[in-house]
């Protein structure tokens, strides 16, 4: 077999050895150092953390976002019109999560109903009866009271 340095080919794609990085060397040295944080991270880390308020004489930790949320409601019920305009903008966002959260726990409920059916039917079986016999026993119940 000949020797491998001789073999390569230099060309498009293909640099010639000696200019190739070398094992365990970065191709960019002073790149983002490690631990470096993103515009993101900084954001969350900022709205997330703790803060110490003062509410009807008691001292409670609460998230910066929250304080921020409970400063602009305050602020509008005092009649600053900027902060309100900010709280209506954030209104939309609030019954989209509403209807979201209605929707999971809707979901939630059918999910579980369908997981209760096969131990309610043994439960109706030793009892002599039907599932929907005590479906329909739960529901005369409800309505009487």
């Amino acid at each position: 077999m000949s020797d491998p340095g001789k073999d390569y080919e230099v060309g498009y794609g293909r640099p010639p050895k000696h200019t190739q990085f070398k094992k365990g060397q970065s191709g960019n040295p002073k790149g983002r150092p490690k631990g470096s944080k993103n515009v993101d991270t900084m954001l969350r880390e900022t709205l997330l953390r703790p803060v110490v308020i003062t509410e009807n004489g008691k001292r409670r930790k609460i998230t910066a976002l929250e304080a921020f949320f409970r400063q602009t409601l305050k602020s509008a019920l005092e009649g600053d019109a900027r902060a309100s305009d900010k709280l209506l903008k954030l209104l939309p966002m609030l019954q989209n999560a509403l209807e979201r959260e209605a929707i999971e726990t809707e979901a939630a409920a059918a999910e579980a109903a369908r997981d209760d059916r096969p131990v309610l039917a043994a439960l109706a079986a030793m009892m002599g009866g039907a599932v929907d016999d005590l479906f329909l026993a739960n529901q005369l119940e409800a309505s009487d009271d």
